[in-house]
């Protein structure tokens, strides 16, 4: 970081596939239009595992992960005009080029041109420090809380899916998926008005979260047929369904659950080809729209709901584990339905006292040296 702060950080690299390492490695320099923020939180994300497991489309080892953050600007770049060091922040997971047609008209979560962090040699946030570019980098009022400000991406990504519906507020809707994108719909859903919503998944721990942030009920996968269960509570079938799962039945599932003329949007991506039924989506007039990423607006709303203590994203987090623990993402492997948000916390945060969440399981945690297994 130069004289006037270290040269050297910590850091989890994956460094093969399903293999992090806690290392050092130097600190990356800003450029002119770029920030060095300190990392106070960063979740785990589904293309953070993804990558982890090997299959992620495009991001490969070796690699920093990491892309849901919040920290602290350390220093900024010479053409920065909007941030100043001690800010705090927040990001999205891409810098838009500002400069293609989907940029122009506002969409830049369509941006043909974006750069990924965690790609092409710009490392992610499991670390002390990131770099990230002006264009998409967020300013977060300062007593919202480190973690709830790590997840303003995903619930950013949740109200964007939830923004494309038509017709709003709907008075049945149901969301196909209860891992954190699905809940930050349910999140986003349950802000804006709309009526009875219920949530899918597998095992009763997803079901305890989806109540408590909002769920009017729960149908567990595994008990049964889950198109007959969402009949019996909504007969006539939902207005809007959310598709946050991409497990091989999921689409054909949506257009069985919702009524004729209902919406679908999906906001799921998929590790493979997946086949659909399409002459129920014709025959009953259904509309399907897919959901990508989100985008400054999309920021600044869920900003401002949590600066207004609006909505609390807590009880989206089971596990808050120090950076050196970052290996133990492949929880998610071994325990998927007990597994909600991980947030790895860097060296200096790591050994929080904050408590879990009333009604859920105690939060794995840790301390730099070990934790307890």
């Amino acid at each position: 970081m130069g004289v006037n702060g270290p040269r050297r950080m910590k850091a989890a690299v994956l460094v093969s596939e399903r293999s992090i390492e806690y290392r050092d490695v130097d600190v990356p320099e800003p450029g002119e239009n770029e920030l060095l923020v300190r990392v106070h939180a960063t979740g785990v994300c589904g293309s953070d595992l993804a990558t982890y497991r090997g299959t992620h489309p495009y991001k490969r080892p070796p690699v920093i992960l990491g892309h849901e953050l919040c920290g602290v600007v350390e220093r900024v770049g010479t053409t920065v005009a909007g941030f100043a060091p001690g800010d705090k922040v927040c990001s999205a997971a891409f810098s838009q080029c500002d400069a293609c047609a989907p940029c122009h008209r506002g969409a830049v979560n369509l941006c043909r041109n974006r750069a990924n962090l965690c790609h092409a040699g710009w490392e992610g946030s499991f670390a002390e420090y990131v770099v990230l570019r002006e264009n998409m980098t967020y300013l977060l009022p300062p007593d919202v809380d480190d973690a709830s400000g790590a997840l303003a991406e995903p619930l950013s990504i949740g109200l964007h899916a939830v923004r494309l519906v038509e017709n709003t507020p709907p008075a049945s809707t149901v969301v196909l998926g209860s891992g954190t994108i699905g809940l930050t719909c349910l999140i986003a859903a349950r802000k804006l008005g709309f009526g009875s919503i219920g949530c899918v998944d597998l095992g009763p721990a997803k079901g305890a979260r989806a109540r408590r942030l909002g769920a009017d009920y729960y149908v567990d996968a595994r008990a049964g047929n889950v198109v007959k269960a969402l009949a019996a509570q909504a007969p006539e079938g939902s207005d809007v369904t959310f598709v946050a799962s991409g497990h091989d039945t999921v689409l054909d599932e949506a257009c069985a659950i919702t009524r004729p003329g209902g919406q679908i949007v999906v906001v799921s991506y998929f590790d493979r080809p997946r086949k659909i039924e399409l002459n129920r989506l014709v025959s009953h007039g259904l509309s399907m729209r897919f959901s990508a990423l989100s985008t400054p607006r999309d920021f600044a709303e869920v900003i401002d709901w949590l600066s207004r203590g609006e909505i609390d994203p807590a009880s989206l987090i089971t596990h808050r584990l120090p950076l050196s623990a970052a290996h133990e993402i492949s929880l998610m492997d071994h325990a998927p339905e007990d597994v909600g948000k991980i947030v790895l916390l860097p060296p200096s945060l790591s050994r929080s006292t904050s408590k879990p969440p009333a009604g859920l399981a105690p939060e794995r945690r840790g301390t730099d040296e070990q934790l307890d297994r």
